[in-house]
Order: structure tokens, then C-alpha cells, then sequence
């Protein structure tokens, strides 16, 4: 009796194993990858028609490497605040981290890498949750979170690569560091509302309520967070 494939349904036989799944795995992270290089190169030639583009739900999984790395350039830019400010206030004598018996204090900067990244992922998911709930039930956009994150995902290439940069500056030029990520900051929240445009909303007048209603929601969220946790 003839064995058929039952995920794509070539004849075998006898003892053959289809490699179709193989092949499509093989496919997708084909893609992935090529998607990956456009991307990062679109963002920074053509990013409103790069957002455009790529605001899809297909492109959900490099959103998620993308806030992945997103989340660990945050953590390394706070590390490297820490540091900065640790050796600042240290040359001025006025650090005064010791415990009793063991002399000078460790700052913990593997703890505090890990603490900032999940903290940088948690509060990803929330913003992107509060922007999905916002356009899509406040305003009536688009429906799927998947797409709102994705977005979301493809607008943080800039701010990643501010986040490094400035971290590397913060060792060797503290103000011009800071001013680094100021940059990548302000062009994030500018790539955010022009991402807003293909979120479902057509009349464009509702847009800046939207980015202004989410920013707030998250930013009373963030209180709350920091309240409770002080």
C-alpha cells in the first residue's frame, strides 16, 4: 500500500522519510534572515516606508528578536550609567559602599544587567498592550497584537542602536553619551506615531490622540509600578 506524506502529501516509499518540514524550517529562517538585512538596512535609508512594510503580522518573530536585542542594549547602556556614575562619585570620595568586616562593596552589575532586562521586556509588553488596546478598542484599529508589537519591534532598531553607541560613549564622553541616546529616543517616539498609520485608524487626526492617550496610560503605569515597589 502506497505512504503519502501527511504534511504535504508526496508519495514515499518504502522506508523514505519526507524532508518537507526540513525544507520549510529551512525556508522561514531564509527569510527571517533576509528580512532581518532589509530591515536594518531600511531603517536607517527609507524607515517610514521600512515600518510600512514590515508592519506585519508575518514579521512577528524578527520583532521579537528585535526587542530581544533591544532589551539587552538597554541593559548594557544601564550598566554602563552605573559604572560611569560609580567612578564619578568614587574620584569625588563620596562613595561609601562597605559592609561590615569585608571592606569595599561590589556593585552587583551581573544582577543589575538581568533585574534591567526583564524589567525592559516586561514593560515592552506593556506598552505594546496599552497601544494595542488603545487603537484598537478606544479607537477602532487594528485587531491583532500581534501586528501593534511588530511594529513596535521594527521601530526599536534605532533606539538599539543608540542604546550601543551611547554606551560606548558613556565611558569616554558622559554628556555626549547621554546625548547619543536623547537622540535615538526622540527619533524612536517619532517612528512610533508615523507606525500608528498602519495600525487601522485612517483618520489621521486621531493618530496623535492615540500616541498621546497610550504614552500617558504608560506612564501612570509606571508610577503605580514604582510606588508599589518603593
Amino acid at each position: 500500500m502506497a505512504k503519502y506524506c501527511i504534511h504535504c502529501g508526496k508519495k514515499l516509499e518504502e522506508g523514505e522519510v519526507c524532508d518537507c518540514r526540513a525544507n520549510t524550517v529551512q525556508s522561514q529562517a531564509n527569510n527571517l534572515g533576509t528580512n532581518l538585512s532589509e530591515v536594518l538596512k531600511g531603517m536607517f535609508v527609507k524607515p517610514i516606508s521600512t515600518i510600512k512594510k514590515y508592519t506585519d503580522e508575518s514579521n512577528f518573530n524578527l520583532a521579537l528578536i528585535l526587542l530581544g536585542v533591544f532589551s539587552l542594549a538597554i541593559s548594557l547602556f544601564v550598566i554602563s550609567l552605573v559604572k560611569n556614575l560609580a567612578d564619578a562619585t568614587s574620584s569625588m570620595g563620596a562613595l561609601t559602599l562597605y559592609t561590615v568586616g569585608m571592606g569595599r562593596m561590589q556593585i552587583p552589575y551581573l544582577k543589575i544587567f538581568f533585574v534591567v532586562l526583564i524589567i525592559a521586556i516586561a514593560f515592552i509588553f506593556v506598552y505594546t498592550g496599552l497601544l494595542y488596546l488603545v487603537n484598537s478598542v478606544m479607537f477602532k484599529g487594528e485587531k491583532s497584537f500581534k501586528k501593534v508589537f511588530t511594529m513596535y519591534g521594527i521601530n526599536s532598531i534605532i533606539t538599539t542602536t543608540a542604546l550601543l553607541v551611547a554606551a560606548i560613549f558613556m565611558f569616554i564622553h558622559p554628556v555626549l553619551g547621554f546625548l547619543i541616546f536623547l537622540l535615538g529616543s526622540t527619533l524612536n517616539m517619532v517612528y512610533v506615531y508615523k507606525g500608528i498609520e498602519n495600525l487601522g485608524v485612517k483618520d489621521e487626526n486621531k493618530h496623535g490622540y492615540i500616541y498621546l492617550i497610550t504614552t500617558v496610560f504608560y506612564g501612570l503605569v509606571m508610577f503605580i509600578i514604582s510606588m508599589i515597589l518603593s
